[in-house]
């Protein structure tokens, strides 16, 4: 990671943590590559995990949110980050039916539509989440766990509303769950758990809200 001089203003240093902040060029390439990658290996992962607790990694929301989260979190730039939010969510929705296609499944204009619609929304907020996570943990906790309860809500609120009151599949509900808790214990590493926890119900609450109207509008 560069360093920063010691001459300059504590607030020109990059975040600490794993993930680099790149340019707009190279931020908006990585959202389009990690988008199609993520589609395609959705198509795949698919076949892979049917038929088991596991399936809905591959079907559901949530998971098409991480991406767009953690590219955006490399942004350096909220203007960025959503945009960069925005390519990912529609590299996943061209790269997951380009696979299906050519691997022989049909492919309806309806789903490409609906999936499209829900990336425009769900991309922007979420690549702005990851970025006020990533830009805040180090100097204001309470931002960074805001950013970082919405993806974490997100994954307990479909759980809740899709896994186990809908569909009636507390196997996999249990596995979303599980992965919430991961997330809550990966984002909220350096001092920002309690910030994350205490804005948690929020998120969840509003994730409920969200996955509720989806059902009552595509059954």
């Amino acid at each position: 990671m560069p360093t920063t001089s010691p001459h300059a203003p504590a607030t020109a240093a990059q975040p600490s943590g794993a993930l680099r902040t790149v340019g707009w060029p190279a931020g908006l390439a990585l959202a389009v590559a990690a988008g199609l990658l993520a589609g395609t290996l959705t198509s795949f992962g698919q076949t892979l995990l049917g038929d088991t607790p596991f399936q809905g990694l591959a079907i559901a929301v949530s998971p098409w949110l991480v991406a767009p989260f953690l590219v955006g979190a490399t942004a350096r730039r909220s203007a960025t980050a959503a945009l960069a939010g925005l390519l990912t969510c529609a590299g996943q929705v061209a790269g997951y039916y380009v696979a299906a296609d050519l691997r022989g499944f049909a492919v309806g204009s309806a789903s490409i539509l609906l999936w499209s619609l829900a990336g425009a929304i769900g991309g922007p907020v979420f690549g702005m989440a990851g970025r006020l996570w990533r830009r805040t943990r180090s100097d204001d906790p309470r931002r960074a766990g805001a950013g970082a309860a919405l993806l974490a809500g997100c994954w307990l609120a479909e759980a809740l509303v899709t896994y186990l009151v809908v569909l009636h599949r507390p196997e996999e509900a249990l596995v979303f769950a599980l992965v919430a808790g991961l997330l809550v214990a990966l984002l909220g590493r350096g001092g920002g758990h309690r910030a994350l926890l205490i804005r948690l119900p929020v998120a969840v609450a509003a994730g409920a809200a969200g996955f509720a109207a989806l059902h009552a509008v595509v059954g």
